[in-house]
């Protein structure tokens, strides 16, 4: 019985820590948004921390569920907004990228 038990529990160790890995990846929208921002946002904003390069860092940026302003909310329409239309000194990104990259670059900020 002591066997059993101790294939049991790690049977279900090891089924726990696969979903924790599985939890730990990007889905393909986030992927996708991760190379965009590397390519036109990590110019200006940093991905790993909350210090401000040109722009504020963005680690953490739905955790705090505030824009650097201290008072806009973070959701997907107010990130989506900003991307799109800019706020001083932000450009706008509207005509520089396609509507699904923008869905991809807010689904990547929700991953940091």
């Amino acid at each position: 019985m002591r066997n059993s038990s101790k294939v049991l529990f790690s049977s279900v160790a090891v089924l726990g820590l696969s979903f924790l890995s599985a939890g730990a990846q990007m889905s393909e929208a986030a992927t996708h948004g991760k190379a965009t921002f590397d390519s036109k946002c990590a110019i200006c904003h940093s991905a790993d921390t909350t210090d401000k390069k040109i722009g504020p860092g963005l680690k953490g940026l739905y955790a705090r569920g505030v824009m650097a302003d201290g008072t806009t909310k973070v959701t997907d329409e107010t990130v989506t907004d900003r991307i799109m239309n800019g706020k001083v000194p932000m450009p706008p990104f509207k005509d520089q990228l396609k509507p699904v990259e923008i869905t991809e670059v807010v689904e990547y900020l929700k991953t940091l």
